[in-house]
């Protein structure tokens, strides 16, 4: 088939969709990707992009064709800009360099829902069956996100919201606890399937031996706790740093930061305030394909959301990434992310914003001895192989998007 790929987020940015496009062509499938110039999650063009360079390449045998892009900046002015011009951008983009009618269009969505427009476009205006990817349930993420209060404003969201999700032939969600989200809408369940998050194959248990560069940038320490991803508000640093300025006799924990986003500063204040520049190092943003060489120094990794409604149905991506690489996890979330590590016996979970148990439970980790936090680590890979390994989720997308594309005249 010859399959679309619409979203905002795409290589160089570290993203699923990278390695899901990667499979498909690996599969034997055509793959365009339509997105935005990179600029997450700092929040401005990455170097070397810009809506003048760049906006059209080649990459692991994906054409990808870069909308006009305006950057999500630092402020939620410039976010509301950057999601409401991506679909009337991309809708451009598409009529400009789509030569070839897709079979399928597959529209990944960690926020915004708005990026759907693109594939609803393309739907009426050539027949392109369209699948969903929802990752973040909408519209409470924009509600939240966004700080909305207008009731008003919120009453459009929703309508808007349900109608977008209507247009769909499949919509695929993240984890178990999102289909009723969908279903309030008016979406027949028989149109909804459950599609994982998996890791990359280069997410694997490694040894320490074998990352000698990466031991290189990482501060001596007794236990090392270690972070993946975007510093964001969602992530609830605070709960992290509170928690660590708790733990005040555990001088050997040093808390390992790769990443970065529209939060760093603000966090990287709050540790000083605190007196903790010491438990914690930042190290940047690095290669995604690098990051199984940074948890090899690690003696724990941490996933963490802020104690919300819509963060407990979520499942995030690093959970299955640390799961991938053996790695005992140090939890501070709600729902059904907690439900999968206690499930598996991957780790110790601490409720969202609960900054006590958390505390708790790395002195739990640092305290235990080193066969059963190792124990810890090899459930987590079993149970990633037993429900998340990478060709039975793929298997399960390839054939949903030849099931959605039989509905149309584009499937060979």
């Amino acid at each position: 088939m010859r399959i679309l790929l619409i979203s905002q987020y795409f290589f160089p940015e570290q993203f699923s969709n990278n390695a899901i496009a990667k499979e498909l062509v690996r599969r034997g499938h055509e793959v365009d990707a339509v997105t935005c110039v990179p600029n997450y999650p700092a929040g401005k063009f990455f170097d070397g992009y810009s809506n003048r360079s760049k906006r059209n390449e080649r990459w692991n045998d994906v054409n990808i064709h870069r909308a006009f892009t305006v950057a999500r900046g630092k402020r939620s002015l410039s976010l509301i800009a950057n999601y409401l011009t991506f679909p009337v951008a991309a809708s451009w983009t598409m009529i400009r360099r789509l030569k070839t009618k897709p079979a399928v269009s597959f529209v990944s969505m960690p926020s915004p829902l708005l990026q759907a427009l693109a594939g609803i476009f393309l739907k009426k205006w050539r027949g392109v069956p369209c699948v969903y990817w929802v990752q973040d349930i909408w519209p409470e993420s924009a509600v939240y996100t966004l700080g909305i209060r207008n009731r008003f404003v919120i009453a459009v969201l929703n309508a808007v919201c349900g109608w977008i999700y209507r247009q769909a032939d499949l919509v695929l969600v993240q984890s178990n606890g999102f289909p009723p989200m969908i279903e309030r809408f008016g979406v027949s369940r028989s149109r909804i399937r459950v599609f994982p998050n998996t890791a990359p194959d280069t997410y694997r248990p490694v040894s320490p031996t074998a990352a000698p560069e990466q031991a290189q940038l990482i501060r001596l320490a007794g236990f090392r706790l270690m972070f993946a991803g975007n510093i964001g508000e969602s992530q609830d640093f605070d709960n992290l740093v509170e928690a660590v300025d708790l733990l005040d006799d555990a001088t050997d924990l040093l808390v390992v930061i790769i990443g970065s986003g529209r939060d760093e500063e603000r966090v990287k204040r709050k540790i000083a305030e605190r007196g903790l520049q010491k438990r914690f190092q930042f190290l940047g943003r690095h290669p995604e394909e690098t990051m199984p060489l940074f948890f090899a120094h690690a003696d724990a990794l941490l996933v963490s959301l802020k104690d919300t409604p819509i963060f407990s149905l979520t499942v995030p991506y690093k959970v299955q990434c640390y799961m991938a690489c053996g790695k005992p996890i140090i939890a501070a979330l709600n729902g059904e992310g907690a439900k999968i590590i206690t499930e598996s016996g991957a780790g110790l979970v601490a409720k969202a914003s609960d900054p006590e148990t958390l505390a708790a439970n790395i002195r739990t980790m640092m305290q235990e001895p080193k066969d059963r936090v190792a124990l810890m680590g090899a459930r987590g890979r079993q149970y990633f192989d037993e429900h998340f390994a990478a060709d039975k989720v793929y298997d399960k997308l390839e054939l949903w998007l030849k099931e959605a594309a039989g509905k149309g005249d584009g499937m060979p």
